[in-house]
């Protein structure tokens, strides 16, 4: 016979685990690195360039945008949820991989430098307050980029890898005009900034 409870527990154990994988791509510990884009401003915060690299090969990856911070060395890092997420990740990958991070990046919270993580700065450092980055985009009447951070692994899984190139680029774009927009500056138009893009394929 078929039994509803033990149909209802298969389902609620399925569901377990969907959660739990789902939950392990945000884990730098399990997850890999398929793409990391970046925007260079000079001190006076003017456009320099727009760089992504992308590709299955993450030590390489690694290897070439920490050789990019050795050959720039920023003094202020901007991001959203970089603290609480996105440069731990690329520490803990850099770790697995054996890349050793050319500069040293304090994750220090309370304060706005080295990192300006606007998450964190919206929120007064109160997780209660914390907000996704489009949601702080509309609040600020900044252009909000197109799609959304689970589009990621379906551009990956079908071997779009320019275009996932361009879409953390956007990101990037609506983070800076963000920091702009708190900082009582008008940002540079999306067009000049990602005007002429540099995108590795790093195979």
């Amino acid at each position: 016979g078929y039994d509803l409870f033990t149909a209802g527990a298969v389902e609620e154990a399925r569901r377990a685990d969907d959660e739990a994988y789902t939950k392990s791509a945000f884990d730098g510990t399990f997850s890999r690195i398929v793409c990391i884009g970046l925007l260079e401003f000079s001190d006076q915060m003017e456009a320099r360039s727009a760089i992504a690299w992308y590709g299955a090969n993450e030590r390489e990856l690694l290897r070439q945008f920490w050789a990019r911070l050795a050959q720039d060395r920023p003094t202020l890092y901007i991001t959203h949820n970089g603290l609480g997420f996105d440069l731990p990740f690329i520490k803990k990958r850099s770790i697995i991989n054996q890349v050793k991070p050319s500069v040293e990046i304090n994750l220090a919270k309370f304060r706005t430098e080295p990192v300006y993580d606007t998450m964190a700065i919206w929120s007064n450092w109160d997780t209660r307050g914390w907000v996704k980055l489009d949601v702080l985009a509309r609040a600020l009447q900044v252009d909000t980029k197109s799609g959304s951070g689970e589009q990621v692994a379906e551009m990956w899984e079908k071997r779009q890898g320019r275009e996932l190139a361009q879409y953390c680029l956007q990101d990037t774009y609506v983070t800076y005009a963000c920091y702009s927009r708190m900082n009582f500056r008008q940002p540079l138009s999306r067009e000049v900034i990602l005007l002429q893009p540099e995108l590795f394929d790093i195979g």
